[in-house]
Formats: structure tokens, C-alpha cells, sequence
């Protein structure tokens, strides 16, 4: 039995790249994970896109993510998972964080920015780290009428105006990318697979391939002159983009995305 296919191998919007992540690699310091994205410097200004929330506004309380996960596991409904005599479903309850790439949800529910979520759930983090994921929230003490953001993937709302702002910012139709593989058994980067599309087919082609696949936006996108880099790491809520000024800060003014201007507190130390 031969080995299986991912969805975007078999995809006629995509043919194979003669472009490698070397050179993402090496603008990265070389010893980046690229099974899960790369990121890279080099640029004028980066600005992060923040995946979405969304609630469904209800009358009265409700219960969380956590209540509901241990009230299935105490009527036998939801096997506990044990681990070295723990039961780590009492220390990770469960959340309604997804997976990839979804598509918005129906219009009774409305969007939440990150700020109003801060300030409703707050939790301690540290200023070197990390990135905006899910480690910014405790996602058990959310109700249930809260739709945490997917990991791993921009939603169908924010690619779309992604994929919208970086045409205007282009200098061909086309782009390179890269779908990460947290499972690739490619050991040179290199050798990695990089695909070449229109920008502008990639939110239909995203859309069209999630009604029959668990699909991700690609965690690497860049165009011929390398003028910009959209980086979607697998375990984060939120995808960075590098380039111009002008680019970036079209991102920071876009009425329909919320972005966030994010630095570890270790880089910014050692850049002033």
C-alpha cells in the first residue's frame, strides 16, 4: 500500500515550486522548525494577525468548557486519560479550541477581540513569551457559548482579507508556499515540498478543500521578490506578517482584522 496523499498534493490549483525553504531557513538563523512554519527577519516592520473569537450572546449563566468535561467523565460518558497514574483530564480540562481552518460561523454569532477576552478571562504571561496561542487564556474557564480560536490556521474571515491587502502589495499574481507537516519524515528542509499558485485562488481553494478535509492555511507564504512573508506556526492562535512599512501598517488600520504588535521582551531588550 503506497503512502498517503495530502490534500494539496493531488490539487491542480498548485504545481510544484522550484523554490526551496533554504533560504527561509538560513534568514532564519538556520535552526528553525520548519515541519511547524519558519519565521525570518530582514524586513522593515511585522505586525500578528489574531485568529478569531466569536460568542453566541445568551440570557443567564452558563456552564464552562471544564464544567462540561468533567460532568461527561463523572456519567461515564468520557474516558479520563490517565498518564503515569495522573489524571490529566483534571489538569488540561477540556476547551472548545479547534483545528485548522474553519469557516465563520453563522451571523447570531458575534466576533470578540482578544483585548475584550484579556480582560474578561485575564491570566499572567510572560513578557519574553510566547506568541499569541492558547497558553494566553485558561480555555476550560470559558462558557460554552464562547468559540475559541483554531490553532494552527487563519479562519476563513482573516485569510480572505489577508490573501485581499497582500495582492495590492504584490509584483506578480503569483506566490510560493509551504504547508507545514508536524508529522514530515523530511529530514533537509530543502527537500521540503514548496507549491506555487495565484494568491488570489488560495481562499477558495482553502474553502473548497475544508468540506471534505481537515485543511491549515499554508504556514509559509512569499512572492517571487521575497518583499513579504505571512508565517502560520501549527501551535499558535495568531499568524505574523513581515514586510514594508506601508504593508504593515495597512494590516495595523484594516478595519476587518485585529492585529497586535507583539515582541518577546528579549528581543526588544537587545534591540534598544
Amino acid at each position: 500500500m503506497g503512502a498517503s496523499m495530502d490534500w494539496y498534493e493531488t490539487s491542480n490549483a498548485l504545481v510544484p515550486s522550484q523554490n526551496d525553504l533554504g533560504w527561509l531557513i538560513s534568514r532564519g538563523g538556520g535552526d528553525l522548525p520548519y515541519f511547524t512554519g519558519s519565521d525570518a527577519s530582514g524586513w522593515e516592520d511585522s505586525i500578528w494577525i489574531l485568529n478569531s473569537f466569536y460568542e453566541l450572546p445568551v440570557e443567564g449563566a452558563l456552564p464552562t468548557y471544564g464544567e462540561i468535561h468533567k460532568s461527561r467523565i463523572a456519567a461515564g460518558g468520557e474516558e479520563p486519560l490517565i498518564l503515569n497514574g495522573g489524571n490529566l483530564g483534571e489538569i488540561t480540562p477540556g476547551t472548545s479550541m479547534g483545528l485548522g481552518y474553519e469557516r465563520r460561523p453563522s451571523e447570531d454569532w458575534r466576533r470578540r477581540t482578544w483585548s475584550d477576552m484579556l480582560v474578561r478571562f485575564p491570566r499572567p504571561r510572560p513578557a519574553d513569551g510566547p506568541p499569541p496561542c492558547h497558553s494566553w487564556f485558561l480555555g476550560h474557564e470559558f462558557p460554552v457559548n464562547i468559540e475559541l480560536p483554531t490553532e494552527g490556521s487563519l479562519g476563513e474571515e482573516d485569510f480572505t482579507e489577508l490573501i485581499n491587502v497582500l495582492t495590492h502589495h504584490s509584483s506578480a499574481p503569483t506566490c510560493s508556499i509551504y504547508f507545514a507537516n508536524v508529522f514530515s519524515s523530511v529530514d533537509d528542509p530543502h527537500k521540503a515540498p514548496v507549491y506555487d499558485a495565484h494568491l488570489m485562488d488560495l481562499p477558495a481553494l482553502l474553502k473548497e478543500a475544508a468540506e471534505e478535509h481537515q485543511v491549515f492555511t499554508p504556514a509559509n507564504i512569499w512572492p517571487p521578490d521575497r518583499s513579504w512573508l505571512v508565517y502560520t506556526d501549527y501551535d499558535l492562535w495568531a499568524t505574523k506578517v513581515s514586510g514594508s512599512t506601508q504593508l504593515i501598517n495597512e494590516f495595523r488600520t484594516n478595519p476587518l482584522l485585529e492585529t497586535l504588535d507583539w515582541t518577546p521582551a528579549q528581543a526588544t531588550n537587545q534591540a534598544t
